[in-house]
C-alpha cells in the first residue's frame, strides 16, 4: 500500500481569510472616514478607508492574499468594496483640478528629518 502527500494550494482566499472593517464618516469631517476594525480597534479618518486599512492589516502581518472587505456603518449587511490586502496596499487615490479620481501607486509619507 502506498500513500500520497497532498499538497494544499496556498496564497488562496480560503487559506489567506477574509477580514471585515466597517466605515462611518467622522464627525464633522466631509469626505473622511473612520476605519472600525473587528477587534474594536479603530483606526484613524482616512478619504481612502480600503486602502488605509489594507496597509495596517498588512503592517500587521496578514497574508496579503487574504480578502478585505468594507461595509458602512449604516449598511452592515451590504459589501461596498472588496479585495486583496496586497494588492489595496500598493494603491492610493489622486485627482486634480483636470481630472477626476484616479487609482495610483501608493508611496509613503515623507519622514521628518528635524
Amino acid at each position: 500500500m502506498s500513500t500520497t502527500t497532498i499538497k494544499r494550494p496556498t496564497g488562496n482566499a480560503t487559506n489567506a481569510g477574509r477580514h471585515r472593517i466597517t466605515v462611518r464618516e467622522a464627525d464633522g469631517r466631509h469626505g473622511r472616514f473612520e476605519i472600525l476594525l473587528p477587534d474594536g480597534l479603530t483606526l484613524p479618518a482616512s478619504r481612502t478607508p480600503l486602502l488605509t486599512a489594507a496597509r495596517y492589516l498588512l503592517s500587521e502581518g496578514v497574508n496579503p492574499s487574504a480578502v478585505i472587505e468594507m461595509r458602512h456603518a449604516s449598511r452592515p449587511d451590504t459589501v461596498a468594496a472588496y479585495g486583496r490586502v496586497g494588492a489595496l496596499a500598493k494603491l492610493d487615490v489622486r485627482e486634480d483640478q483636470t481630472s477626476g479620481p484616479r487609482f495610483c501607486k501608493w508611496r509613503p509619507p515623507p519622514q521628518d528629518r528635524g
